[in-house]
């Protein structure tokens, strides 16, 4: 009908929930050092939490499955997400104790963060199968590894099945947190990355792959031909692999050779713990509307610019009248630069 504004864009998010701790040191402490911090944060976040809430700042319909415990930490996130204009209703209490994160940010932008699982940890099947009308409703399902890895692979399942675009975050990297993985644990790793028609990693997590795959290429902004073949063999049924850069922007690399590139934008004193949510936020949220991989990457790029310049997790992400100024008042460069984006 004429008029009638467009239906939004409908994403379905398997959620993490951590109650984040995150202090401001100068340098990152080096082994058996105490140090003293000059900033100190807490808030509801999780990588999930954080995608719902941002794609839905963004303007689209949100279903979110995400566990609690049966703790103040719990309450906080429903407060959150009725203040957001979020459904609860896939929202699970779970075990005694909420998810709880660290983060230590150092003054030069660099930062770590650690993450106990709690009630996340005990998200599963039965949950799952309770939220699947929506999930099949969704135009894109996101997932994120601080969940179960048997319930991101089920979801991405469910959603390819569906007909919905599907994207991993696959953050933390899973070796990083199985430690030494059995035969079973790898062949459901496997089976997750084959669920998956989109890969998001940062830098750190790219490495550690292409080292899993056997891979030397430092110029992670350009990939060789031979280590794009290498990724592709190894991801038979992926379509895009996206890669975050930190102060270097970002760049995805299509199965079909395709290749785009998005130079960051200038943030003046950077907070990046958050930063890669907001930015798979406004990625899932142009994709899910049907958006070409470059124009999403352009929405991403702006969304994890403006988050990086926050001091808060949830209370960063970006809105989306301020992603478009932003987009319209720095325009960033071409492609065709040399950025040194290479492996840390």
């Amino acid at each position: 009908m004429p008029g009638t504004p467009p239906t939004p864009p409908r994403l379905f998010v398997v959620g993490s929930f951590v109650e984040a701790h995150c202090w401001t040191v100068a340098t990152r402490p080096r082994p058996d050092e105490s140090q003293l911090a000059h900033g100190y944060v807490r808030e509801c976040a999780g990588k999930g939490l954080a995608v719902a809430v941002g794609a839905h700042r963004l303007g689209a319909a949100v279903d979110l499955l995400v566990a609690a415990g049966a703790d103040a930490a719990g309450d906080g996130l429903v407060a959150l997400l009725e203040r957001e204009g979020l459904s609860t209703a896939h929202v699970r209490r779970l075990g005694p104790v909420s998810g709880q994160g660290c983060g230590l940010i150092a003054a030069e932008g660099e930062s770590t963060v650690t993450v106990f699982q709690g009630a996340n940890a005990l998200l599963g099947e039965a949950e799952l199968r309770a939220a699947a009308p929506d999930l099949r409703q969704a135009a894109l399902v996101y997932a994120q590894l601080e969940s179960p890895l048997a319930l991101v692979r089920s979801a991405l399942e469910m959603g390819g099945k569906a007909g919905a675009v599907t994207v991993l975050n696959a953050s933390p990297w899973p070796s990083a947190q199985e430690g030494a993985a059995g035969e079973e644990d790898l062949a459901n790793w496997a089976a997750t990355l084959a669920a998956a028609r989109i890969l998001v990693v940062n830098r750190a997590e790219a490495a550690r792959w292409l080292s899993e795959l056997g891979v030397v290429d430092r110029r992670l902004d350009a990939l060789a031909p031979s280590t794009l073949a290498a990724i592709w063999r190894a991801w038979p049924a992926g379509g895009w692999l996206v890669v975050t850069l930190g102060g270097y922007g970002c760049v995805a690399y299509g199965r079909d050779g395709a290749r785009y590139r998005e130079h960051a934008h200038a943030v003046a004193h950077p907070h990046p713990i958050g930063a890669g949510d907001a930015f798979s936020a406004g990625l899932c949220r142009a994709l899910a509307a049907d958006g070409a991989m470059s124009e999403a990457l352009r929405l991403a790029n702006a969304c994890g610019a403006l988050a990086a310049g926050r001091a808060g997790i949830i209370s960063g992400l970006p809105r989306w009248a301020e992603v478009q100024r932003l987009l319209v008042a720095d325009a960033p460069p071409g492609d065709g630069g040399s950025a040194d984006a290479g492996l840390e």
